[in-house]
């Protein structure tokens, strides 16, 4: 079967509307999770491949956040083993990742993404706090700012942009609303569009 492509699940979206009003979409519909959690992706832009199915059963995303970071993951600089080191945080609760913990503000930077250092906007919002310090701040935190340093760093190569993630995140969610919602149609469209 071919994949789906952009042309064409926008396409499908565009056919969807006349049901679906997708200004209004609600981001926390469970049973658009749950094709996610269980890999079920055939015509789901970006989410077909082997790779992308493995990275979805590893996070099982329940939430927009996850979603656009196993987005990130799949196809974006910050592959594998960012990933399982996401995953771990994820088990941890209350949220905590230790390396950041002294600075509270750069711990609520990183909380969309549990903690890892994934996203370009994350770093220039760490950097602008850092700049933002009294000599004081800089002094009782030196410890926490040069590890903080450190991590961005070693991730700076490998950091996403966060909105065009979020896109594509938003994209392969609207085919798997219809998918959950109006599994008739999106079968058809998929049959008569997509196969060889």
């Amino acid at each position: 079967m071919k994949r789906m492509t952009q042309e064409k699940a926008e396409q499908l979206i565009e056919l969807a509307s006349a049901d679906t009003d997708f200004s209004q979409l609600p981001l926390d519909d469970s049973s658009t999770y749950r094709i996610f959690q269980e890999a079920d992706t055939d015509g789901i832009y970006m989410m077909e491949s082997e790779w992308d199915r493995y990275d979805l059963l590893q996070i099982r995303p329940a939430n927009f956040d996850e979603l656009a970071a196993t987005v990130a993951f799949s196809h974006g600089l910050a592959v594998n083993p960012y990933i399982y080191t996401y995953m771990k945080i994820l088990k941890v609760h209350p949220f905590t990742y230790p390396r950041f913990t002294e600075l509270e503000k750069v711990n609520s930077i990183l909380s969309d993404t549990h903690g890892i250092l994934l996203w370009k906007e994350q770093k220039e919002a760490i950097l602008e706090y850092l700049d933002s310090m009294s000599e004081q701040e800089r002094e009782q935190n030196k410890y926490a700012i040069k590890i903080v340093l450190h991590e961005i760093e070693l991730r700076g190569h490998s950091l996403s942009n966060r909105k065009f993630f979020r896109n594509r995140a938003l994209l392969c969610y609207k085919l798997a609303y219809i998918k959950a919602h109006n599994k008739d149609m999106f079968d058809k469209f998929v049959e008569q569009n997509l196969s060889e």
